[in-house]
């Protein structure tokens, strides 16, 4: 089987769900070239309809451990060469586009295949994300793409081959918001091949009640701390896997870090936090770690001009005045 497309399920709307089933199984794709894995993540009523919908489609009901958990419990029960999450409340588009990918993982075997999305907020226009700031015509590594690329969070946005995943070991971690973020990193990491395809296959869909639409100050507090968490465990990652990296790779995830720690003190200004408590908590929480001070990179002229202000106090007051008081969504 080539493909396993494993949906994460937690209080979704049935409609919606039924929207992303109905998106992936008109795709065209023939029926034993793929798989449909839903893992529910002990939901108050659990969609157990779906198995109904298609003899290719899974229900795996799993203990509460968050969208990570979902997905690794996906990943364990996937058969598939390759696997693609799709969110329950998001859907694939009808472009035909997937099929150029399938004849590309057919015909080149890469270990990661990336592909745009768009993002659409209730009625709002739909607009395209997820183009890579350095395109690459060639197979690449995925640290040559991470180091050159701000790598998306998402890990919605790629086919990756199962395989890869199962020998590194890699997986999300679970119950904390970000995991995505470490998932993302270490499977890029470790990824020899990578295709940077210019088809649009995802819609992802921001909704009230959704995670990334909560605007609440506990969410907020939690989402910070559990951001920060993550940002250490790829550090770790990074420390532990020193002497075995490459020097790409060892640019890859020092760049990543880098725009992971900006990434981390944006959240603070658009949680409301003051600029005193801002710094403290880059102090405590990146200065043990030397990702603060941010560190001096030629990266974008962007970075440069965000790195000088956020390393002072009168910086950071300036920047919190210039900046929106709400993060835009994105994903």
């Amino acid at each position: 089987m080539l493909l396993s497309i494993i949906i994460p399920h937690y209080n979704i709307p049935r409609e919606m769900l039924e929207r992303c089933i109905q998106s992936i199984i008109t795709q065209g794709i023939p029926d034993n070239e793929y798989e449909v894995i839903i893992v529910d993540d002990a939901s108050a009523t659990p969609p157990t309809w779906v198995t109904a919908t298609a003899t290719n489609i899974k229900l795996i009901i799993n203990s509460h451990s968050g969208p990570g958990g979902a997905r690794n419990k996906g990943i364990e029960n996937a058969t598939g060469e390759y696997i693609i999450f799709v969110d329950a409340d998001d859907y694939l588009l009808d472009n035909g586009e997937i099929q150029q990918c399938i004849d590309r993982l057919k015909r080149e075997r890469p270990q990661i295949l990336r592909y745009k999305y768009l993002v659409t907020k209730e009625k709002e226009k739909i607009h395209t994300k997820g183009k890579s700031k350095i395109r690459f015509s060639n197979i690449i590594s995925g640290a040559t793409f991470m180091e050159k690329n701000n790598l998306s969070g998402s890990p919605c946005i790629y086919f990756f081959k199962r395989e890869l995943a199962i020998k590194k070991n890699i997986r999300f971690p679970e119950n904390i918001f970000h995991e995505d973020e470490e998932f993302n990193t270490i499977l890029h990491y470790h990824a020899q091949t990578l295709i940077d395809s210019n088809a649009t296959l995802y819609c992802y869909c921001i909704r009230k009640g959704s995670t990334t639409a909560n605007e609440s100050k506990e969410f907020e507090k939690r989402r910070i701390s559990d951001f920060i968490h993550i940002i250490e465990r790829i550090h770790n990652f990074a420390k532990e896997n020193n002497e075995k990296s490459n020097i790409i790779q060892a640019r890859a995830i020092a760049h990543k870090l880098d725009m992971l720690t900006v990434d981390a003190i944006l959240n603070m200004m658009y949680a409301g936090m003051s600029t005193k408590e801002i710094i403290s908590k880059c102090k405590e929480s990146f200065e043990p770690i030397s990702l603060y001070p941010l560190r001096k990179a030629g990266y974008s002229l962007k970075y440069r001009i965000f790195r000088k202000m956020a390393n002072n106090i009168f910086g950071m007051m300036l920047l919190r005045m210039i900046l929106p008081s709400r993060k835009p969504a994105k994903k």
